[in-house]
């Protein structure tokens, strides 16, 4: 109290001492501290005088700082300390939010005083080095370091990241026998793998690895330094070229902007099913994303893998490109050490959502929806792990080489726990939407194979049986695509004036010296110029409706050309077209009109493919306004060849119908609205909600016309190209896509009925897949969850082991055995937890080896959802498809059960 008001001292002002190492406040011969000593707390920075204790048996100060939970930021004459609260708060905080150090202290400062009157010299430096040494013995802790008798000397590459506990691993988790699984139910023990580089984990050249070595490289998550880099150095002269797609991955391989950089991004390998970094899974790239770099992280985070299991599948989104060579770079580039074994096969694929990106020709051997075995995958969880991490790179990309890769082996190592602990509800809201789709999808392709001839099925089948077990180089008839040949409006206009040609040398009479064809022709490229005059003089009809109110008269027809209706024979009434056009004119019109509808559909999906491709790199790579609002003008243009392309065919279509009245071309060449105008992999459109009741204002209120409340297509004056913004209640879509009809339309009419034929077995074959894709993810869910139960006692078991490996004294021992208990105990928690969760027996889906086929009802498996956090953390889970709701397990797909209480038939 002073004066009439309270003002803030310190404890140290006081007179308060705090004595180490004695129970009681006393000791014969105290030691006092340094007289600047600062104390740092989760509620500011505080001056604290301590004691140490100066007695025969003393311990060194700094072991009696740490014995009172003071971690001192030096061993001689600690000045700073922190405690360990505020160091553990710190961690937490560092890796849940990704702010640096710097930004956590500034708080602490302004907790201590902000009003700025107290002078407390900086301890940011002190507080940085000591959160660093903390996050490495943490690290070394949890990977049971402190139980071996070798100690941190002897950790091996990759011995200190949190494994994944549902990747096979034989002699942990896998079944005797496994390897004479029949070939059907091999699938269940590949190794599934994705990578991919990421460009925003950059580091600038500040400082070097001699003045920061960092702590621990290789022992967890990232690459170790020595063999990575020579070996990266000793390629630096490959060339690494595409010939697929402009990918940003390789055509910027070599000439990313690398200026101050000491590297320009990392690449990785994680878990393709449970979405975890693999030990020595990351690798620093120094100047893009080259195949140097990624073949050897590929191998460092695979290698032990190759030796224990015969199959491995990586995802990569360029693997179309990366896989051509990579036996060959194995042998004669790769170091011994690193090699995987001959027996290894690799099956590569391209992720779902870059395979869009992809050509189209001969790449369905890499797409995930036709290889069998990998269930409904999408390996896009790479972007996940980056979009979760790459905030951490805002203060990385300043700090020392060493001191990046130990806060990147942390914040990996954070997210794999997450991931590790959350497993058990993660694979049951997986296991519950697959079971969903897969009855949808087995309904589904059952239905359409039941209105087929017989022996068409079979025949199909047979012929995707044999394309599936080909392997990569594929002779067989790709069954995933349709072979008619088409008649472009060039080959239309050749034939037609091929066929003049013909009729005049036969004899025929020449009305004109320009052919009907030509005349025909001329006028159809006349209609085309006149197509362009609302987008050039877009305020035409504004002005000539203005002239007429204004004169009470019709404006005069100019005998400018591009003004007068050109009297083509679709435009004259069907009852005098006979009278007025001369013999076979009519014909010629409804010829070139057809190849005109084909080559408007052609052009509409050539649109949409560029589009795609902007937009994802638009979302990838561009940052800031201005270079969005060039990006967004490019994107216009494209949408303005769109709206043309859409507009010739509405108009040629109608033309057709002019001229030949409906019938069976109209199953091919549809009414073109406004939601079938999407991206091949794009969901349908949106319905327009009408918002939330009571956040409009009276005046605000907007009508509906009948034709959108009846759910009926509408063509607007004006659409967009621009994927809608779909919320995660609303999914992605995928799994209850259906394919606009412009995809599904054939280039070829020379036989409709072959043409609707060839559609067809496109269309059946890529409903086989999703149906075999849907059965195959029931069964690769329950085989992770078997192996996850595996895994939980086998890691209980593992830290039991090292309990007593070392030899100390009875207290250290006692310590080191409660340490190693306290592990067990939260592998043996979690199996008892999510064994409960799933209710699921262990040996599923293992029984079922002998099979020879999967069939659709197999085994039961009850499966009790009423766990209560799991009804609170469903939506809190970040969904891969985000398509199911919980209304999918009513009675349409599982017999009348509940949602609480239903039976999964396997």
């Amino acid at each position: 109290w002073f004066d009439s008001r309270f003002s803030r001292v310190s404890l140290q002002s006081l007179g308060l001492r705090l004595q180490l190492n004695h129970s009681g406040p006393f000791c014969e011969r105290p030691v006092p501290c340094h007289s600047s000593m600062v104390v740092i707390h989760v509620n500011g920075l505080h001056h604290v005088s301590f004691d140490y204790c100066g007695c025969a048996r003393a311990l060194p100060h700094h072991i009696q700082l740490l014995r009172r939970r003071f971690y001192p930021a030096s061993q001689l004459i600690p000045k700073t300390c922190a405690t360990f609260q505020l160091l553990d708060h710190l961690h937490k905080f560092a890796i849940t939010t990704k702010a640096a150090t710097y930004d956590f202290y500034r708080g602490l400062e302004m907790l201590t005083d902000n009003t700025g009157q107290t002078n407390v010299k900086s301890r940011y430096r002190a507080l940085s080095r000591m959160n660093m040494q903390w996050r490495h013995l943490k690290l070394l802790k949890r990977g049971g370091r402190g139980h071996e008798p070798s100690g941190p000397e002897g950790t091996k590459p990759g011995e200190l990241a949190v494994p994944c506990p549902s990747c096979p691993r034989p002699g942990v988790n896998l079944p005797e026998g496994w390897e004479n699984a029949p070939e059907s139910m091999r699938f269940l023990f590949y190794m599934f793998a994705c990578m991919d580089a990421n460009f925003r984990l950059k580091n600038q050249l500040v400082s070097n690895y001699s003045q920061d070595p960092g702590l621990g490289i290789g022992w967890a998550y990232m690459v170790p330094r020595a063999g990575y880099e020579e070996y990266v150095l000793n390629r630096a002269n490959d060339e690494d070229i595409s010939t697929c797609v402009g990918f940003q991955a390789l055509a910027q391989a070599n000439n990313r902007f690398s200026k101050g950089l000491r590297y320009t991004g990392v690449g990785g390998v994680f878990c393709g099913r449970s979405e975890m970094v693999l030990p020595n899974g990351i690798g620093n790239l120094q100047k893009g994303e080259r195949y140097a770099n990624m073949d050897f992280i590929f191998a460092a985070a695979l290698h032990a893998f190759g030796w224990l299991l015969p199959i491995i599948l990586i995802s990569y989104d360029v693997a179309c490109q990366w896989s051509k060579n990579l036996n060959t770079r194995m042998e004669e580039h790769w170091p011994a050490y690193i090699r995987f074994p001959p027996h290894t096969r690799f099956i590569p694929a391209i992720p779902k959502l870059h395979e869009p990106m992809h050509r189209t020709k001969n790449h369905q051997m890499f797409s995930l929806n036709f290889i069998p075995g990998v269930g409904n995958s999408d390996f896009e969880g790479c972007e996940r792990i980056w979009a979760g991490n790459n905030a951490v790179g805002n203060s990385t990309k300043t700090q020392g080489p060493g001191s990046r890769q130990d806060v990147l082996d942390d914040h990996f190592g954070a997210w794999n726990w997450w991931k590790y602990t959350g497993i058990g509800k993660t694979l049951f809201r997986k296991l519950r939407a697959a079971v969903a789709n897969r009855n949808i999808q087995i309904e589904a392709h059952r239905g359409l194979t039941e209105g087929l001839e017989d022996g068409t099925a079979d025949k199909w089948e047979a012929a995707c049986v044999a394309w599936e077990k080909e392997g990569m180089s594929k002779s067989t008839t790709n069954p995933y695509v349709t072979t008619g040949v088409a008649m472009t409006e060039a080959q239309a206009k050749k034939e037609l004036s091929q066929q003049e040609e013909s009729r005049l040398a036969s004899g025929g009479v020449a009305y004109h010296a320009t052919s009907a064809s030509a005349f025909v022709v001329m006028g159809l490229e006349i209609e085309d110029t006149q197509y362009l005059l609302p987008i050039y003089l877009p305020g035409l009809l504004q002005y000539q409706s203005n002239l007429r109110s204004s004169t009470g008269e019709s404006p005069k027809i100019s005998d400018n050309p591009e003004d007068n209706l050109l009297w083509m024979p679709s435009r004259l009434p069907s009852d005098v077209r006979s009278q007025v056009c001369c013999e076979g004119l009519v014909e010629i019109e409804e010829k070139l009109r057809t190849a005109q509808c084909y080559d408007s559909l052609d052009n509409i999906r050539h649109i949409l493919k560029i589009k795609t491709r902007l937009v994802k790199f638009k979302n990838k790579n561009v940052r800031g306004q201005r270079q969005g609002t060039r990006s967004r003008a490019i994107i216009d243009r494209v949408h303005e060849k769109a709206r043309a392309a859409a507009e010739k065919y509405r108009a040629c279509r109608t033309a057709k119908m002019e001229l030949t009245g409906p019938g069976d071309w109209e199953r091919e060449l549809q009414p073109l609205a406004d939601a079938d105008i999407r991206g091949y992999q794009d969901p349908e459109h949106l319905r327009k909600s009408g918002g939330r009741k009571g956040t409009l204002e009276d005046h605000q209120a907007a009508m509906e016309s009948p034709d959108v409340a009846m759910g009926v297509p509408v063509e607007t004056e004006d659409f967009s190209l621009l994927p809608e913004a779909r919320s995660r209640r609303d999914g992605t879509g995928e799994t209850r896509r259906v394919l606009s009809w412009i995809w599904r339309t054939t280039t070829g009419m020379d036989s409709p009925d072959n043409a609707t034929d060839d559609i067809l077995r496109v269309e059946w074959a890529k409903s086989r897949a999703r149906a075999n894709r849907a059965k195959e993810e029931v069964l690769l869910i329950q085989e992770e969850m078997r192996r996850t139960l595996e895994f939980l006692p086998y890691r209980a078991k593992w830290w039991r082991d090292r309990a007593g490996l070392r030899s100390v004294d009875a207290a250290l021992a006692e310590g080191l055995r409660a340490s190693a208990e306290g592990q067990a105990a939260v592998q043996d928690a979690l199996a008892v937890r999510f064994r409960a969760l799933w209710k699921i027996p262990v040996s599923m889906p293992t029984q079922i080896l002998n099979e020879e086929t999967i069939t659709d009802n197999t085994y039961a498996v009850n499966i009790n959802g009423d766990d209560e956090e799991d009804d609170e953390d469903e939506d809190d889970e970040n969904d891969e498809d985000g398509d199911y709701e919980d209304d999918a397990f009513g009675e349409s797909h599982l017999g009348g059960s509940t949602d609480n209480d239903f039976n999964i038939y396997l």
